[in-house]
């Protein structure tokens, strides 16, 4: 199960994004002149929520709930594809959903954007490693068919 490169891929994926769900996400500033701290649970001033982002932390629970559960399906190589693509897909849609809060709260709450933090380059990082995964599983399917077909 561990033996494969793919399996500590994937599981490299799984703890990337719960570091990423916990780490800030970027930093605001408001018309007052503070510092609000983006994470995936919502935007905070002084440890208090001004806005809630409940759809970051929903598809980064996902995510590392697929990689993860993708790590016990070895024996099932077509089904590891599909869900490799999957958060794939859930990686790039979770960017979107950054964005779409980043920009909905400097609308609604009146703050400027200033820098973003460490817990954004993380799903990059982890999209990375569930590509080499996917490409690492393809490669096994690949060989396993080879053998296949010399029987």
């Amino acid at each position: 199960m561990l033996q494969r490169i793919q399996s500590v891929y994937l599981l490299l994926v799984s703890v990337l994004m719960a570091v990423a769900a916990i780490s800030p996400l970027a930093i605001f500033k408001d018309a007052q002149g503070n510092l609000l701290e983006m994470r995936s649970l919502g935007v905070f001033l002084e440890s208090q929520k001004v806005l809630a982002t409940w759809g970051v932390v929903s598809i980064m629970g996902l995510i590392t709930l697929l990689a993860f559960i993708c790590i016990f399906l070895y024996k099932n190589r077509k089904k590891q594809i599909v869900i490799c693509s999957v958060n794939t897909v859930l990686i790039l849609f979770l960017y979107v959903t950054i964005a779409v809060y980043s920009c909905s709260g400097q609308g609604s709450a009146n703050i400027d954007f200033q820098t973003v933090q460490y817990g954004v380059v993380l799903p990059f990082i982890s999209l990375i490693f569930n590509v080499l995964a996917q490409l690492k599983i393809k490669s096994d399917e690949k060989l396993v068919r080879s053998l296949d077909r010399i029987r």
